[in-house]
């Protein structure tokens, strides 16, 4: 196997040969990238490649004395030079000085590339008997990657339940004098559907390319498109800070990839059981990942999400107390102090299941006033398995906005209106609750606040009826309830729903069931029309 260095000074250049080779099944393995020549010539000193490719013209040390240093020193490998259209005298100099060939940069394909790297590979076996070569076993920290990737794969996956077990299995894989990086990602959207591996290969590629220098990397998938990245830096290489890596990662996934990811970032590991400790601290801060709609999370693993807080236990019993007493607007307000509750949990960073719990809660309660829990087309189970199975703060509140037209519609007596405008939906409960007196389409403006005509516009929209349509068969279906009792006569039926003309309900009632109030019988509930 020949191992191959990439040299540039844009990240983006780096990148793009690093995706050009086909690693997987090649005698070719990735070495690592340098952004100078200084960098690449220190990368050789600790981990000599077989295959440098550089570009000509870089900061601190270009490619020519990067040629002739490598060349000083003795290196028996090869050289391939990138280069545009107007360095070919550096080209020149490049081949006098030691290099293999050159290639263009605006026409790099994976073919051609490929192909150029064969003739390298055929050189190299002349040159130095790679039969042999290729049989010779790796370094023993790469020869195993295998065991490094159970290993963390166990301590992401055991969490606490590792114990002293997951202490002893980080020891199998601890390099001394080195620190690990641990990191936990999710990919929360990507510009195209890409499976699991591939999602793994961009991350490892861009902290390979980002921060180079790793002794070993590794990358553990977990579920919905979530990962554990760790990686071991020799402790003198001065890798920088892990929220700064996090942050760079971050920014170069949406730059290259257009992916958004959350991320949660451990402290350096400095022995074995500090790297136990740090990947279950970062698999129990990735529940955070549940609230999406504050935007991308970059945060220390010890911002933990937290059972119990008084505020937001305060803000519960606030928010049931007041569906409890049943003021006229409870049910519009609902939706909105559901949303509340939602967002204060992001804020407070509450875990993702007391949340739900206290939406489910909020639920049963509104449910239980207006006796929906007794109603057949109201199922409440259904509401509780949508809740419990939102992935996202961002689904459970739609998942909210859902219930609030399902409660609305069904607290309307089963008129199956459904109303999108907050001003709508006020203007239904404010009917419902007030179809026994005399109500003008005016007094119905006042309440929401808005111009009559207005108004008029919106409910006809939202509902598909005017306001008076809606407000007569509201008082028909009410009526028929107390006909179809047995216990009403119909001038009193008439009454209690605030019609005092015995003629104008009458004609109003046989309209819109086809049949005069006489003669409905006990026990018939017609849906209303």
């Amino acid at each position: 196997m020949y191992k191959v260095l990439i040299v540039d000074d844009e990240m983006i250049v780096r990148h793009a040969v690093k995706t050009l080779i086909r690693w997987e099944g090649s005698q070719f393995v990735y070495a690592g990238s340098a952004a100078s020549g200084t960098s690449a010539l220190k990368l050789m000193q600790e981990a000599p490649a077989d295959i440098v490719i550089t570009d000509i013209k870089m900061p601190d040390m270009d490619g020519i004395e990067l040629i002739k240093q490598l060349m000083s020193t003795g290196f028996d490998g090869e050289i391939l030079v990138l280069s545009n259209f107007n360095d070919f005298e550096l080209v020149r100099e490049a081949l006098k000085c030691g290099a293999h060939d050159y290639m263009l940069k605006l026409t790099l394909k994976s073919d051609s590339f490929m192909q150029t790297l064969g003739e390298i590979a055929l050189k190299l076996n002349a040159r130095k008997g790679g039969a042999e070569r290729a049989a010779e076993p790796a370094l023993p920290v790469k020869r195993q990657p295998d065991r490094i990737h159970e290993t963390l794969a166990f301590l992401y996956r055991s969490g606490e339940e590792a114990g002293s077990s997951g202490i002893e299995a980080a020891e199998n894989i601890w390099l001394q004098e080195h620190a690990v990086y641990t990191f936990g990602i999710q990919v929360t959207a990507a510009s195209e559907h890409r499976d699991e591996s591939s999602l793994k290969h961009s991350l490892s590629q861009l902290w390979s390319d980002a921060y180079p220098g790793s002794t070993w990397q590794c990358a553990v998938a977990g579920e919905d498109h979530s990962f554990l990245m760790a990686g071991a830096y020799p402790s003198a290489s001065g890798a920088p800070e892990p929220a700064e890596m996090a942050e760079r990662i971050a920014s170069l996934s949406a730059m290259y990839y257009s992916m958004k990811v959350d991320i949660i970032y451990g402290n350096k590991a400095l022995d074995p059981e500090g790297l136990a400790e740090e990947i279950r601290l970062c698999r129990e801060a990735q529940v955070l990942f549940f609230y999406k709609a504050s935007g991308p999370l970059c945060q220390s693993n010890r911002s933990a999400a937290v059972d119990e807080d008084s505020g937001y236990q305060q803000l519960e019993a606030e928010w049931l107390e007041e569906i409890g007493k049943g003021h006229p607007e409870f049910i519009v307000n609902w939706e909105a102090r559901a949303r509340q509750m939602i967002q204060e949990g992001a804020k407070r960073r509450m875990y993702p299941r007391v949340v739900k719990r206290v939406i489910c809660e909020g639920m049963w309660t509104v449910s239980r006033k207006l006796g929906l829990d007794q109603h057949r087309g109201f199922d409440p189970s259904l509401w509780l398995e949508k809740m419990t199975k939102a992935g996202s703060d961002t689904e459970l509140s739609s998942v909210a906005g859902e219930l609030a037209q399902e409660v609305l519609a069904h607290a309307g007596n089963g008129a199956g209106v459904r109303a999108n405008r907050a001003e709508v939906r006020k203007a239904l409960v404010f009917l419902e609750e007030n179809y026994r007196r005399s109500v003008s389409i005016h007094d119905v403006s006042v309440h929401v606040n808005l111009s009559e005509t207005y108004l008029c516009q919106i409910f006809k929209t939202d509902t598909g009826k005017s306001i008076m349509t809606y407000l007569n068969e509201l008082r028909m279906a009410k009526a028929y309830e107390l006909l179809s009792s047995g216990q009403w006569l119909v001038k009193e039926a008439a009454a209690e729903v605030g019609i005092h003309d015995p003629f104008y309900f009458n004609r109003l009632f046989k309209k819109h069931f086809g049949v005069p109030p006489k003669q409905v019988k006990p026990k018939e509930t017609p849906d209303m029309k």
